[in-house]
């Protein structure tokens, strides 16, 4: 027993002088990111919060008072805003959490011809720009003009049911057909996919049928991931604004975030009220928030580790049905809109078929030949690309600090990474205007691109980081301590283990960051300026002043852009991907 406890000691003698530099270096590290994010994050709400007791018009002397939170919480208007907001809420992301758990299952855990491609077609859904892509939608299903409707009127002794696209349900069709479904998928496949296969095999051994196997062993291993895609698509959906904004209006239904911008852009805005709503729905959202991190700590979710099997489940003769249904479902959701989009840009009038000649080149004419879309273009890769390249490093490091170290305090990182997306996006970019005028260090980056950047990155952040996070809680510890123990630091251990392994996810934070800061609206709308304007904030410029033709010609190349990155993404993904076979 002496040899072993003198041996022991020699052995911790040798490696103290390593482990603490590597200590050290984590503790230094962290607490920059800590007070980088921290500022980023909480100033702009102290700013807001500050605000809200802010009692009087804008641009008038104001004075301390709780009148604010007064309207917020007792206003008619307010109120129905708020039951509107969550029970659309919840319509929607029940059906496609159910939806988006099925086809997350079966593109990752079974052998579906082209399932990576399939996958593929999802992101894509995900990332088509909202405005263009609910224009399509109304070109369709509009229940006096829409396509489809004059289309079936023609066919003889059929009766087409009365549906209004401009209504409560209206608005959860798109949701669900734009981005509800597509969103969970995007979510959760990565870590489907990144499931042992070992955990099913045993169930279906034991002769327990494919729909227990995955309602009674998928499902409650998949538990966190399917969490955090429930959170995120709530704190989506909180934020919703275009859909409701176009398709809320003839039928008077608001939302919060549409009472917000109404508020906002009235005359006098009402920043104080405002602002005080968007608070109000910060505390609603932080029980959502903190209950997801005690869930996601409760107990070990490790499903990939040095024993990883990535078997996938054979469908038999199934495989070939299942494989039409989902591409009928994915052509509708992305080659209809996009079609319609498309053919759009080539309207005199945007909506009338019935015209004796109602095609014209005039609107790409028009778009083509104007000196800012080419400055907008230019503009909009830049921040892409910076967006993107600035996320992936960031929020790598905020997740491996959040998920793989035991550093003490980085529950509040983690808890940081949400709050951003709290916040509707044109109240969190007043929040940044704010910091960048009221700042006189930040003061000279007002009107560059490097603007939008800093916002696009932070905006993005809660996904990014909860995306990233969820698939490196799923690795064994024993990956990590294989590298420590041959001498590797935690930067060596972090870049050559940790990453290669949740690569796919960082592409998909790429394409998402990309896509999300090119067609990116309400966030930026207070920070553009004609310097820095993106092709977003041309196409909101357009939409303004009516002139929808040419609003949709911007939104085809908004398209183009986001289908590129998300090729590109998609190759890298699949190149490092886990289980792909």
């Amino acid at each position: 027993m002496a040899g072993i406890a003198e041996a022991s000691s020699r052995l911790q003698q040798t490696f103290r002088p390593i482990l603490a530099p590597r200590l050290r270096m984590s503790a230094v590290l962290f607490t920059i990111v800590l007070a980088v994010v921290g500022f980023f994050v909480l100033y702009p709400i102290w700013l807001l919060l500050i605000n809200s007791f802010q009692v009087g018009q804008f641009g008038l002397a104001t004075h301390w008072g709780l009148a604010n939170w007064h309207d917020a919480l007792t206003q008619p208007v307010m109120r129905r805003a708020i039951v509107n907001t969550v029970t659309l809420t919840a319509t929607r992301q029940s059906i496609a959490l159910v939806t988006g758990v099925l086809l997350a299952w079966v593109i990752a855990r079974t052998n579906v011809p082209g399932r990576y491609w399939l996958e593929f077609g999802f992101w894509v859904a995900l990332f088509l720009p909202t405005l263009p892509l609910l224009l399509g939608w109304i070109l369709l299903l509009d229940g006096q003009n829409g396509l489809l409707f004059q289309l079936l009127a023609k066919v003889p002794f059929l009766k087409i049911p009365p549906f209004e696209i401009f209504s409560w349900w209206g608005i959860v069709l798109v949701h669900l057909l734009g981005t509800g479904v597509p969103a969970k998928v995007f979510l959760l496949t990565p870590a489907f996919r990144n499931m042992d296969a070992a955990l099913e095999e045993a169930s279906l051994t034991s002769g327990v049928s494919v729909k227990a196997t995955l309602l009674k062993i998928v499902v409650p291993i998949m538990a966190p991931a399917i969490l955090v895609a429930t959170v995120l698509g709530t704190i989506r959906s909180l934020q919703a604004f275009e859909i409701e904004l176009i398709l809320g209006s003839p039928a008077k239904i608001n939302v919060v975030s549409t009472l917000i911008y109404r508020q906002v852009y009235q005359s006098p805005p009402q920043y104080g009220s405002s602002t005080a709503l968007a608070m109000v729905m910060v505390l609603i959202l932080v029980p959502f928030i903190v209950a997801q991190q005690w869930l996601t700590g409760r107990r070990s979710h490790a499903t990939v580790s040095g024993k990883y099997s990535a078997r996938l489940l054979h469908l038999g003769p199934w495989r070939w049905p299942v494989f039409a249904a989902i591409l009928t479902l994915l052509m509708t959701i992305t080659v209809v809109p996009a079609s319609l989009l498309v053919m759009s840009t080539f309207m005199k009038i945007f909506g009338i078929w019935n015209l004796p000649n109602p095609w014209t080149i005039n609107n790409w004419l028009r778009i083509l030949t104007d000196r800012r879309l080419i400055s907008a273009l230019w503009n909009s890769l830049f921040l892409g690309a910076g967006a993107s390249i600035v996320s992936m490093v960031v929020f790598s490091l905020i997740a491996y600090i959040s998920a793989r170290t035991k550093l003490r305090g980085k529950g509040i990182l983690d808890f940081l990474t949400w709050l951003p997306s709290t916040i509707p996006g044109i109240i969190i970019g007043l929040g940044f205007l704010w910091l960048f005028l009221g700042t006189s260090f930040f003061r000279p980056l007002y009107g560059t691109i490097w603007v939008l950047i800093i916002v696009a990155t932070l905006g993005s952040m809660t996904v990014g980081v909860q995306i990233i996070k969820t698939n490196m809680v799923q690795l064994g510890a024993e990956l990590e301590e294989a590298s420590w123990a041959i001498g590797g630091s935690w930067f060596y251990t972090f870049r050559r283990v940790i990453l290669p392994l949740v690569a796919p996810s960082v592409a998909v934070i790429g394409l998402q960051v990309f896509a999300t800061s090119v067609s990116a609206v309400s966030i930026v709308a207070l920070l553009g300026s004609p310097t820095n304007q993106p092709l977003s904030l041309l196409q909101l410029n357009y939409l303004s002043a009516g002139s929808f033709q040419p609003a949709t010609v911007v939104g085809v190349l908004i398209l183009l852009l986001t289908s590129v990155a998300a090729l590109g993404a998609r190759i890298i993904g699949l190149k490092f991907g886990l289980g792909r076979a």
